[in-house]
């Protein structure tokens, strides 16, 4: 299994927009995408902040996700909106 925490700053004043695009995502990525165990989007203390935990069966289907056609729609979707580009970490669990 692969854990990931991705980050996203929303421009102040586009949080609506911002949440509604990630709510979409979130869903069509629980729906369609082979080997996707957890796929959530939370807002964070700081404005503008939300975080997104995912849990992979393998990097392959981590892959597969970046390849899809929901995340080939979002990526233009939320690019106006976002502060700067997602900032992700792979997590590996303690043994």
């Amino acid at each position: 299994m692969i854990d990931v925490v991705v980050t996203q700053r929303i421009k102040p004043g586009f949080e609506v927009e911002g949440e509604a695009l990630f709510r979409e995502v979130e869903l069509a990525t629980l729906a369609n995408d082979k080997g996707c165990l957890r796929y959530e989007w939370y807002r964070a203390d700081e404005p503008g902040t939300y975080i997104l935990v995912e849990r992979w069966s393998d990097g392959d289907a981590i892959q597969a996700h970046f390849k899809s056609a929901h995340m080939a729609t979002l990526m233009p979707k939320l690019a106006p909106y976002a502060v700067e580009k997602f900032a992700t970490q792979r997590l590996t669990r303690l043994d």
